[in-house]
């Protein structure tokens, strides 16, 4: 072929070196952009893991605390039954005491008039006797 003639014409071998400068710089950067891709999946691929790993244990963590909520609820309602029971055996016993405190006032009451009665029968004994049982 005839050689370039007009400067805007360009030879093939001109045409050739553009070509092949054009590749060499576009596989360099295919090969930046393959380390790149090697660079990030080695990076991904734990994070990934580390994310399965979380989401495993927070799944165990969700069933640990349901299970440590109804431990927790059964102790409560044992806790609020013994409580009752308590309450219960303290009322059972404030009344036994206050029956024995009234029985106590009554027995006391009944030996007060026991005692006066006594007295009255000792100074008006004839007459008492007299008039409940008659002559």
């Amino acid at each position: 072929m005839e050689p370039a003639k007009n400067s805007e014409q360009i030879s093939r071998a001109e045409l050739l070196e553009m070509q092949l400068k054009l590749r060499g710089d576009f596989q360099q950067e295919i090969d930046s952009i393959k380390e790149d891709l090697v660079s990030i999946n080695e990076r991904l691929l734990p994070l990934g893991k580390w994310l399965e790993n979380i989401e495993s244990h927070t799944g165990k963590m969700a069933v640990t605390l349901e299970r440590q909520k109804d431990a927790q609820d059964k102790f409560m309602e044992k806790l609020y039954e013994q409580e009752r029971k308590i309450q219960e055996i303290q009322s059972n016993t404030t009344f036994k005491k206050e029956k024995l405190r009234v029985k106590g006032a009554i027995l006391i009451s009944i030996i007060s008039l026991l005692g006066a009665g006594s007295g009255v029968v000792m100074i008006f004994g004839k007459r008492l006797a007299d008039f409940l049982f008659g002559n």
